[in-house]
């Protein structure tokens, strides 16, 4: 019964628009009498609202009811209890009038849990009547049934076509060709078999079909049934084996389509002088190839169950090469049947011919690979053409200055970052100590220090590091006061700095064309900061005479342990495309800043950079010893000196109006001026002094 009534929603779902088909019944209404409703879902109701619990009333009645108990009290939903509950009201007084009726009548305890027996009459009254409702509906949908089924069998009755039948209804099918008016076994109603094409979505319904109706069998394909009497049924197969080879505009090879519909067959037609007979050798001088649908589990055993009993035939599961270029691979699934001795030459053959592809698909991909190479760089190629006669060393750090392609194979080829994503773009010195670059080395990106000697580079990294926490400190105060140029000179005094390990490289005199590099970064894969406590994220590199080119090596101990990665720098622009970071971005505190902050460093670095291109005295040539330091990093001051002279002239202001006020006031009785008294005023100008007096002295101490 369920089944049932599950097959008729869905018929009145699929086919409710259908032309001619019966409009469904309504659904049963709720029964009604007066302001009272009932239906099995709900209950009694009246106006769409329920019987509310005796106990809900006398919360809602209390002085501390809640806000949301109240807002459900509306009119018509207290004019619903009084009619629950059986109370007599005004019908046209108003919403506070019926709420007081509704108040006394519960302090009073005239309700009732279910009402008076009045409304428990009713409520029996409406349960009847909702009852019949839903057997008038239950005739209805009956009906409605029997006229589906009439529609049903008027649209069955005009096709003339078996397939087309089955695939409209298997009922009224089977009804027509199996079974009689009872439903019982029909022989004589169709003795001869009935061949179906694409019944692709109705194998199992049609199995349960056959099963019901005594020696009625049945072979569903898919592609190809038949159903017969027992008596015909062999005779059905060999019919219907018989179409596949005249079907027009059949999809797949019909050899394969043979093999699946019946095994037997298929070894008579190609292989022996007849059904189950004997082998004739000649009869197929090549294999027969089947698609790779013959190698599903049952029809590849089926095949192979009914070629066991032929000598020397073999079915095998194999797979032949695709001479196409196709992007799954040079080889596809299939089956060969054959004779041993042509089907095991032939497998021989494939196998050779698809290792042969392989080796051309890997040769071809070798050429796209360097075609590629090439193509990246093309931009390298390009620099060079345009910079004959090259540039001859040896080179300072001011020419290094441009965007370069890295290419390092061990993180190419074990870590698949592609040659060109890999860069370096170095920024024209702004220290006498070295430059700046912004790097990415396909598994960490950040800034790199670059220098002509590893004693400037640790000066470098030293001047960094003081630069980038007073750049950090200028930007983050610079709203409320700028920073003294003395907290500047203090700091490059007091900051320390680990020992540098010097692990690459050697004398600069025996390697004009070297410079030293360190590096700060974070992983590109998880974003976490590559921390380098001991100083040891270092390399150098080697310029070649053109001074385009360089060959270098780096450490990422924390990754590679002590191995040296090994690159390759091929400059491209004597532009840089990027800019690097504030070297203190990447120190731990500073890198949990810099994510919540992601443009802060970036903004940052251009205001430097406009900092550095206005400065009272621009980088000088190098000097040797102390005096190479002397020269580093200097700003002009004026506008530090100009802001502690605005704060002195403000403290002299506050101190003499305050003296004034002394003086003249000195003696006499305490005034009042407005609000204001003499002890406010000395107050505020104490105030006021000590305070600037504070800043200067607090700027001049740092």
């Amino acid at each position: 019964m369920e089944d049932d009534d599950r097959d008729y929603r869905y018929d009145c779902n699929v086919n409710g628009d259908a032309p001619g088909f019966p409009p469904p019944p309504q659904s049963p209404k709720p029964a009604k009498s007066g302001a009272f409703s009932y239906d099995n879902k709900n209950g009694l109701r009246v106006g769409g609202f329920s019987h509310a619990p005796l106990e809900d009333l006398k919360l809602l009645f209390r002085k501390n009811a809640s806000t949301a108990r109240r807002a459900v009290a509306t009119k018509p939903w207290i004019t619903a209890q009084l009619h629950l509950y059986g109370i007599a009201f005004n019908k046209s007084a108003k919403a506070a009038e019926l709420r007081s009726t509704l108040e006394a009548a519960v302090k009073g305890r005239m309700c009732t849990e279910g009402g008076p027996p009045s409304i428990t009459t009713m409520r029996e009254q409406l349960v009847t009547q909702f009852a019949q409702n839903r057997e008038h509906y239950a005739r209805a949908v009956k009906k409605h049934k029997l006229d589906i089924d009439q529609w049903h069998g008027q649209n069955f009755s005009k096709l003339d076509d078996p397939g087309d039948e089955a695939r409209y209804d298997l009922d009224l099918f089977f009804s027509k060709y199996f079974v009689d008016g009872q439903g019982l076994p029909a022989p004589n109603k169709t003795p001869e078999p009935v061949i179906i094409w694409d019944l692709h979505d109705r194998p199992r319904s049609l199995r349960d079909h056959v099963d019901a109706i005594p020696g009625l069998e049945a072979r569903a394909k898919g592609f190809l049934t038949v159903i017969a009497w027992a008596p015909e049924f062999e005779k059905g197969i060999t019919t219907a084996f018989s179409m596949i080879d005249t079907r027009p505009g059949i999809e797949y090879d019909r050899p394969t389509l043979e093999a699946l519909f019946d095994p037997d067959h298929f070894l008579a037609k190609y292989f022996l002088d007849g059904l189950h007979g004997k082998p004739v050798f000649r009869k197929q001088k090549t294999p027969v190839i089947l698609t790779v649908h013959a190698t599903y589990t049952n029809s590849f055993a089926n095949l192979s169950r009914a070629a066991k009993h032929v000598p020397e035939l073999l079915v095998e599961a194999t797979s032949k090469p695709i001479e196409e270029d196709h992007s799954w691979g040079r080889e596809k699934a299939c089956v060969i049947v054959g004779w041993a001795k042509q089907v095991i030459p032939q497998m021989k053959l494939w196998k050779s011919r698809i290792a042969q592809l392989e080796e051309l698909d890997v040769k071809r991909g070798e050429r796209d690979k360097e075609k590629a190479i090439l193509a990246t760089l093309k931009p390298h190629i390009d620099y060079i053409r345009t910079h004959r006669p090259p540039p001859s060393g040896p080179f300072t750090v001011d020419q290094l200055a441009g965007s370069y392609i890295i290419q390092c194979r061990l993180i190419q080829d074990d870590y698949a970052c592609e040659l060109g994503s890999m860069t370096l773009d170095v920024h024209a010195p702004t220290s006498t100590h070295g430059a700046v670059a912004a790097f990415n080395f396909g598994l960490v990106e950040g800034t790199m220090l670059l220098a002509s000697s590893e004693e400037y580079l640790e000066l470098l990294r030293e001047e960094q590091a003081v630069t980038s926490s007073d750049e950090e400190e200028e930007l983050t105060d610079s709203e409320h006061f700028p920073v003294s140029g003395k907290r500047k000179a203090k700091a490059s005094q007091q900051t320390g700095s680990k020992n540098f390990k010097r692990r690459l490289g050697g004398d600069r005199s025996q390697n004009p064309s070297r410079f030293y590099l360190q590096w700060a970064g974070c992983d590109i894969g998880t974003g976490e900061l590559a921390l380098d406590e001991d100083h040891e994220r270092t390399g150098n590199f080697d310029l070649d005479k053109s001074g385009m080119t360089a060959r270098g090596q780096f450490r990422y101990p924390s990754f590679f342990g002590d191995k040296l990665l090994v690159f390759t720098l091929l400059k491209i622009a004597d532009k840089p495309r990027k800019q690097p970071g504030a070297w203190s971005s990447y120190r731990e505190g500073d890198h949990a800043a810099m994510a919540d902050e992601p443009h802060r460093d970036r903004d940052r670095d251009s205001l430097l950079n406009h900092e550095i291109d206005n400065l009272d005295y621009p980088p000088k040539a190098p000097a040797s010893g102390a005096g190479a330091r002397a020269n580093v990093q200097k700003p002009s001051i004026s506008r530090w000196w100009q802001w502690e002279l605005t704060m002195l002239i403000v403290s002299l202001i506050a101190f003499i109006a305050l003296i004034i006020v002394l003086a003249v006031e000195d003696g006499k009785p305490v005034r009042r001026w407005g609000p204001l008294t003499l002890n406010s005023i000395n107050t505020i100008l104490t105030t006021v002094t000590g305070s600037s007096m504070t800043a200067i002295v607090g700027s001049a101490l740092s």
